[in-house]
């Protein structure tokens, strides 16, 4: 009881303290440095985000932001710790399309519950996943795949990053859309994937970690699967090359344990908000092709249950199996 009473107290010292700020001013209570839980490894996408944003709340708040990396098992190792974790204000999870829209497809006994569990704070992020192809095809655009593909049905090989992931969805969207037949090939993770696509092992891949190699000369960039890349403004997007209607966005977001107080929660939003505005950041992140677009409340919320409807009947209709 003397816990409960201890926490209340300290949740409602912060909600007074929150409250009673300027929109601009710093000072977070210092009693301990904020968390932002990271659920995937050093040097990905996801990290980098995690880092610059921060960084940047740090210096808005007058407090320390650490990143805690908690990867494993398709982000939901580090979701479950979040979810667990005091409604404080002190512990936020960087979630995205994996934890809160696909995870609970793929994990029958997936230790968190995204909905119950989770208050979204803000949207962060809209990232076009990136069709490549090996080399040695010299495709140079959507159609030239999917015409070759439709030529040889089932002859070649996609490769995804896991069964249940964006790259497995993507592909398999098009799969549908485009009416071509390919074979999955199933990795640990995008990283070898990509490289034995650039090998010539597997044929094609949809994945948001393939800039590097595609600015390095190892990939034909073929096609977006949502809006034009900033990292590459001339390449259409799928819709724009003849699969009509076609649109998959991976995306990031900022998430708190639910029961975390408004006040803690929209300050959250307004902070996040001012960072994506950013000149630096946006460069920095246009260069790796992510975009930034902030949502906050409501509309985030509508956007995430949106996309898991979408991905529900993606699966029911595609007769796919996500266990991984």
């Amino acid at each position: 009881m003397m816990r409960i009473k201890a926490a209340l107290a300290g949740a409602l010292a912060l909600f007074c303290t929150l409250c009673g700020m300027p929109g601009q001013a710093a000072g977070w209570p210092a009693e301990k440095p904020i968390r932002l839980i990271v659920p995937y490894p050093a040097g990905g996408n996801a990290d980098v985000i995690g880092r610059v944003f921060a960084r940047k709340l740090g210096e808005a708040l007058g407090q320390t932001v650490i990143v805690d990396n908690r990867p494993g098992a398709g982000g939901s190792i580090g979701a479950a710790l979040a979810a667990k974790a005091d409604p404080d204000g002190y512990t936020l999870l960087l979630g995205d399309i994996a934890t809160h829209a696909i995870n609970r497809l793929s994990m029958p006994n997936l230790p968190y519950d995204a909905q119950r569990d989770f208050m979204p704070v803000s949207r962060l992020t809209s990232v076009s996943l990136l069709l490549v192809a090996n080399r040695k095809y010299g495709f140079k655009t959507a159609e030239d795949f999917i015409a070759y593909a439709k030529a040889h049905p089932g002859k070649m090989a996609y490769a995804t990053g896991g069964n249940g992931t964006p790259s497995q969805l993507a592909m398999e969207m098009l799969r549908g859309a485009a009416g071509i037949e390919l074979l999955q090939i199933p990795y640990k993770g995008s990283a070898p994937a990509l490289t034995d696509v650039a090998s010539g092992q597997v044929d094609v891949m949809i994945d948001g970690a393939a800039t590097p190699l595609v600015k390095g000369g190892k990939l034909d960039l073929l096609g977006v699967t949502g809006d034009r890349s900033p990292a590459f403004p001339d390449t259409p997007t799928l819709a724009q090359s003849g699969v009509t209607g076609f649109r998959f966005e991976s995306w990031h977001g900022v998430f708190v344990p639910r029961g975390t107080p408004p006040a803690i929660v929209d300050r959250l939003a307004r902070e996040f908000a001012r960072v994506a505005q950013d000149p630096e950041v946006s460069q920095q992140f246009r260069e790796l092709g992510i975009t930034m677009d902030t949502q906050h409340g409501p509309a985030f919320a509508t956007f995430i249950d949106q996309q898991r409807r979408a991905i529900e009947t993606l699966v029911r209709e595609r007769g796919l199996r996500l266990a991984q």
